[in-house]
């Protein structure tokens, strides 16, 4: 038997659309026979499979989309591995030309070989490069064949009436049809007089008693207390899609919205109806015909025509958070008949609304504070209290950093024996893996608090410097805030040296004189060691 060179070696197992639905008909777990397979594989070798990266069980076609394919060939390139065991070669890549020519570069420019059970694949051996290669373009071959069978297979359920969505939509119970292949739709006894309701609502005879979706979703919340299908709250955007939605019209329907990949992206454009794959169904209807196409034509006369990309016009666009429910403070003017404002347009939210000059002076005058506060640290040469403090913290810190440095430098020995004490017999796997897991576990826990040891004296040593930094950046910003002619450019001003600004404002104050009496809490982009 051949055996493999000493070194440090693992595993990647990720499941196929085939072993799901061999799972699903009462068949092994596929991770638990490949991962016999493959321990088994490594003893005929003479090697220890150190770590296996599990992928989750998705469809993901990228390597984007597999987060353990990520991580494998990071620590491939970093030559962490010496080989890598795997069922199928076709595991590693099934993704486009481009996904294939970084698997095979990873390993090739690594020199890490792929370990299978049909064969060893070194790819720096010109013939193992060439099967390789040939094997992951077979796999792509095969996988767009199964894509395209199971795309035909959808759309011909689709001409012939059957449902083919995975989850029924609201008002509906999915079922499989008693004849045949296939799954079709039957009403919900308490979700469809609901989904009747809602396009009554929305396409009343009398235009003067016609609910929006706003209104009906309140409606359906608070007077009716009818919960979605995910027991949740109603919002706009659920109720469009039902009226939307010609499934309740009797249709199914195929390809609304297709999936667009772009380089790193992924989208699902909407189709309009006639561009869809859209047949009669075999289910009941719940709308009838007219409703339906009156609520498409009562949508499209409300719906916004998209414009000419917007100008900024609220210097404070995308900093001024509410200080009550975290929602975005909204601009609001008002055309000249009183100054624009600064709002929280979420319902049933206290926070009380201010004029925009007066934020934007409370700000600027923040900033300056700021500024001064900055300044007047960096001149006093005194030792402070607060200086002696941060220096105990930081050797503090430091010392605890040396201690848990030596306790991961044991863990990693006993990781090194335990191999040892596998090799030589000591340990079965099941003992060697349970041990190896406990090991691991406390590697992972060391680790973490070295690291957020380190992160802490990193921020610490960043606040002295973040101040000589901040300095000069708000000088600019105060100054260049009182020059700047445009909405734009005070924002941009703004977004150098401000992450957010909370704002706060209990009481009313037009009439009662405290119209400027409102909280300010700047979060600022560079963390300084005092806050405004």
């Amino acid at each position: 038997m051949i055996k493999l060179p000493p070194g440090n070696y693992c595993s990647y197992l990720r499941k196929s659309r085939a072993d799901l639905e061999a799972e699903a008909s009462g068949e092994e777990d596929t991770y638990k026979r490949h991962d016999r397979i493959l321990l088994d594989l490594a003893k005929r070798y003479g090697v220890v499979i150190k770590e296996t990266y599990r992928e989750k069980p998705i469809s993901g076609e990228r390597i984007s989309e597999r987060p353990e394919m990520i991580r494998i060939l990071e620590d491939v390139e970093e030559e962490k591995w010496d080989g890598v065991f795997t069922v199928e070669v076709e595991r590693l890549a099934r993704g486009d030309t481009m996904d294939q020519g970084l698997v095979a570069q990873a390993f090739k420019y690594s020199q890490t070989l792929i370990v299978t059970p049909m064969r060893i694949f070194d790819p720096n051996d010109p013939n193992d490069e060439e099967y390789f290669e040939f094997n992951l373009f077979m796999s792509r071959r095969e996988f767009k064949t199964i894509n395209r069978r199971l795309q035909g297979g959808r759309i011909s359920a689709v001409e012939e009436g059957r449902y083919i969505g995975s989850v029924a939509p609201y008002g509906y119970i999915k079922y499989k049809l008693p004849v045949g292949k296939g799954f079709s739709l039957r009403p919900h006894p308490e979700q469809a007089p609901i989904v009747q309701l809602i396009f009554s609502l929305y396409t009343d005879p009398d235009p003067e008693k016609r609910m929006g979706t706003t209104s009906i979703a309140e409606y359906l919340n608070d007077e009716l207390k009818v919960p979605t299908a995910r027991d949740a709250r109603w919002i706009e955007a659920t109720l469009n899609d039902i009226l939307r939605n010609p499934t309740y019209l009797g249709n199914v329907r195929w390809g609304s919205r297709p999936l667009v990949k772009k380089k790193n992206t992924k989208s699902r454009p909407r189709r309009s109806r006639k561009d869809s794959n859209e047949h009669k169904g075999l289910h009941v209807p719940l709308i009838d015909v007219e409703t339906f196409e009156l609520a498409w034509k009562i949508r499209e006369s409300n719906s916004n025509s998209k414009g000419p990309k917007a100008q900024i016009s609220n210097p404070l666009a995308g900093l001024v958070r509410c200080g009550m429910c975290g929602g975005p403070i909204l601009y609001r003017p008002y055309g000249g008949k009183n100054p624009d404002a600064l709002i929280c347009t979420k319902k049933g939210c206290p926070n009380v609304s201010s004029y925009l000059y007066l934020v934007e002076e409370r700000l600027v005058q923040s900033l300056g504070i700021w500024l001064d506060g900055l300044k007047s640290q960096l001149n006093t040469r005194q030792e402070t209290q607060s200086n002696r403090q941060e220096d105990t913290k930081i050797n503090a810190l430091l010392s605890v950093q040396r201690e848990l440095k030596k306790q991961l430098e044991e863990v990693k020995k006993q990781q090194n024996n335990i191999y040892d004490l596998l090799e030589q017999q000591v340990y079965t796997i099941e003992m060697f893996k349970e041990r190896a897991k406990v090991i691991a576990e406390r590697y992972e826990e060391v680790k973490k608090a070295f690291d957020e040891t380190e992160a802490e004296l990193a921020g610490l040593r960043r606040r002295v410097e973040a101040q000589y930094e901040t300095i000069p950046k708000l000088e600019k910003c105060i100054d260049g805030y009182r020059m700047a002619k445009t909405p734009a450019e005070k924002n941009a001003l703004l977004e150098q040296v401000i992450e957010s600004v909370i704002y706060t404002k209990k009481v009313g104050g037009r009439w009662s004189g405290a119209i400027d009496q409102f909280d300010l809490k700047i979060i600022p982009r560079i963390s300084p060691q005092k806050t405004p």
